[in-house]
């Protein structure tokens, strides 16, 4: 198949999942479903719930209110539920309160470990400026959440920095997941 057709079937599976755990009204079960047809995490469908924001969890949240209307505008996001408009993101916790963040051109460190692939682009796929975090050496602050994702063009905290944790929606639980891009 080709990778326009690919997408096309894999849309439709992850839309009959969806379906089907919407349907599923009498389980306790959150009803909130994630479907991801990004490159920046493992496309699929995932499913959003209450749980502890610890580092190295999956979580969907609403970008910062200038991160979203830069990402609406150059068609990084999509149109969504957010504050902002913005449909939410579904990236790793990289760091939590109290983690020491170090961003420079090289990429991004927590307490230390260099995150992979987390060099921000100066400009993107069409040659535009993107703003990038500025370089230092933060602590977050307890309420706040580093989002990370090691694919080289997602739109997570490299450039908009931390997320509070009001803005998170719930963690994504992997349901129906494809590797290989």
């Amino acid at each position: 198949m080709t990778g326009r057709n690919t997408r096309r079937g894999l849309l439709l599976v992850a839309t009959i999942v969806t379906c089907a755990v919407m349907y599923a009204g009498s389980t306790r079960l959150a009803r909130i479903v994630k479907i991801n047809m990004t490159d920046s995490m493992p496309l699929g469908v995932y499913l959003v719930q209450a749980a502890s924001i610890d580092p190295q969890r999956i979580v969907v949240a609403c970008p910062p209110a200038a991160a979203a209307r830069l990402g609406l505008e150059n068609g990084y996001l999509a149109v969504g539920s957010c504050a902002s408009g913005a449909a939410p993101v579904l990236k790793y916790v990289a760091a939590i309160g109290g983690s020491e963040i170090r961003v420079n051109a090289a990429g991004i460190a927590v307490d230390g470990h260099v995150l992979a692939n987390s060099s921000a682009h100066r400009l993107d796929r069409r040659g535009r400026l993107i703003p990038r975090f500025a370089d230092g050496t933060y602590r977050l602050a307890a309420n706040e959440v580093w989002l990370y994702s090691p694919a080289p063009w997602s739109w997570d905290s490299r450039y908009f920095g931390p997320v509070t944790k009001d803005q998170i929606v719930g963690a994504a639980s992997p349901m129906l997941v494809f590797a290989g891009r």
